[in-house]
């Protein structure tokens, strides 16, 4: 006999307020226990106007600027800035999986298969369409909320009873740099559904209530720095080198393991061709910078010796080893395909990544190479504080579209340590 006839009862939320496009609160049930696999249904927009998809790198999941799971006002567990670190996520998996499951739910287009004419493509069949008008359930997306909060991944449930108040919180992003890749679109975010599951079986409440003890979990934190515009040298073959050194406090007496560094225009304009045509992934992408390198500083010494990470396909290894298989474009963590440049038609075209749509023909090579260039790395300390040193060469560039000088945010997210400690119907949360 299915648990869900006997143990379980799925839920189907509404929100409890719902501001257009800025905000979606749920409230969850009062005495309830719940399964703690929260998923979030109809998921995306539609298009009053325009003719753009969801972002081809992260699909409905750009939509949510921060995430927050509350008691009253006391927070659990949030995610801020989501773009950049669920753009990462959705494609922190197998090839397959990616094309199989998180570009079906999330409405993305991620996965990547070689075709006939030698080029990579996206993978056929996948629909990352805004319906127009009115809501498509066919064109909204579905999102497991530990994808997003990973306390839900550890916590065995959500016993209402404890948590008296719980309540999830989605604010959404900035819909003309993140909702679609045509950012003259004008959108409207649909009313999302949250459906959980409630223990109702005593003996399954009774096993849930058991295992409700201390546990230890990390959760997803974020800073960043700003590198600004470099200088430009005078002559044509000439460099620049910029030198940016930051003090990151965000992570300071707490218990760091994974972190992620995401790197991005500071304009989010610079991510689009005719003003309105997102390029490649839009600005749900790490940009690949001229001869960049990057050292961190923890405990007095330098993390990395030598080159510093400068070397492309080292940093590519340690970010796999680091966060495991990502779905990375073939040439999207390099600057430029072998010697072929924009103003001529592609050279070398063999296992390179297909333009994808709404670009100009002008545009020769893909606006895909050069996105991906994530860092990622593995601390497993208590930081008391820590320090980046980042290098890259400024070139002559009068193509605002490629120029590496641009000024950049640089995101950093951290997986950070935390408890949860019950005691006598009551709980605390604290850093490890």
């Amino acid at each position: 006999m299915s648990e869900y006839s006997t143990s379980l009862r799925t839920q189907y939320l509404n929100p409890r307020t719902h501001i257009n496009n800025r905000q979606t609160e749920f409230r969850l049930d009062k005495h309830t226990m719940y399964q703690s696999n929260l998923r979030l249904l109809n998921v995306g927009v539609k298009k009053n106007s325009g003719t753009g998809n969801y972002a081809n790198g992260a699909g409905v999941l750009s939509l949510f600027h921060n995430v927050r799971l509350m008691d009253g006002s006391r927070e659990l567990s949030s995610l801020r800035h989501c773009p950049d670190y669920l753009a990462f996520k959705n494609m922190n998996t197998t090839n397959e999986k990616a094309q199989a499951i998180h570009d079906v739910l999330h409405k993305s287009r991620v996965s990547r298969q070689l075709h006939d004419d030698g080029q990579v493509h996206g993978t056929d069949g996948n629909d990352n369409v805004i319906n127009q008008d009115v809501f498509d359930e066919k064109r909204l997306g579905y999102v497991d909320l530990r994808l997003v909060l990973p306390l839900l991944s550890e916590l065995p449930a959500l016993d209402t009873s404890v948590f008296k108040n719980l309540r999830l919180v989605i604010e959404y992003s900035n819909l003309a740099h993140y909702g679609s890749d045509d950012k003259s679109d004008v959108l409207t975010v649909a009313e999302p559904v949250l459906a959980c599951d409630e223990i109702v079986g005593d003996k399954k409440a009774a096993a849930m209530k058991a295992a409700m003890k201390s546990f230890v979990w990390s959760e997803i934190e974020h800073d960043m720095f700003f590198v600004p515009t470099g200088t430009q040298p005078a002559a044509d073959l000439g460099e620049e080198v910029q030198e940016v050194n930051a003090v990151i406090n965000g992570f300071d007496n707490k218990y760091v393991s994974r972190v992620l560094m995401v790197k991005s225009y500071n304009d989010k304009g610079l991510n689009y061709t005719n003003t309105n045509n997102a390029k490649g992934n839009g600005n749900c992408v790490s940009l690949a910078m001229f001869k960049d390198e990057l050292n961190v500083r923890h405990k007095g010494s330098n993390m990395f010796n030598g080159d510093a990470l400068k070397n492309a396909g080292f940093r590519q290894m340690l970010l796999q080893e680091t966060w495991g298989e990502v779905c990375v474009n073939p040439f999207g963590a390099l600057t430029e395909i072998g010697l072929d440049v924009a103003s001529t038609f592609p050279l070398n075209r063999n296992g390179c990544p297909q333009q994808p749509g709404n670009v100009p023909a002008a545009v020769r090579k893909s606006t895909l190479v050069g996105q991906q260039d994530y860092i990622g790395f593995q601390i497993e300390d208590k930081v008391k504080q820590l320090q980046v040193n980042y290098k890259r060469s400024c070139v002559k560039d009068t193509d605002a579209g490629l120029d590496n000088s641009v000024a950049m945010d640089v995101h950093i997210y951290a997986e950070v340590r935390k408890q949860l400690v019950f005691s006598g119907g009551n709980y605390q949360i604290s850093y490890v």
